[in-house]
């Protein structure tokens, strides 16, 4: 798969991401975003296992890049929403930030 068609996946899950975003601050779904990305732990993990347990079958390197390249585009639209509503909050807060 090309870089460009990585980008363009990315592209188009960044964007399915931002329903939502715009509604008042949350501390509790800050926080539910927050252990959501630790999660990319936990699906690391399931992939070194797939590399360690699964049979060399034709293919295997492809289905192990393709698992990835999601692992990728999905933390990258939660790091992308997380940040968006971290600046919310600093701009919904910034009087009392400076206090």
């Amino acid at each position: 798969m090309s870089l460009w068609r990585k980008r363009q996946i990315a592209e188009k899950v960044k964007e399915m991401s931002y329903i939502g975003i715009h509604k008042p601050f949350d501390r509790f779904e800050m926080e539910q975003q927050i252990m959501e990305c630790w999660n990319v732990t936990t699906d690391i993990r399931t992939v070194s296992e797939y590399l360690m347990d699964a049979p060399l079958e034709e293919g295997r390197e492809d289905k192990i890049a393709n698992m990835l390249i999601g692992i990728e585009a999905l933390y990258e639209t939660k790091f992308n929403k997380l940040m968006q509503q971290f600046e919310q909050l600093v701009r919904e807060h910034a009087k009392t930030f400076d206090q």
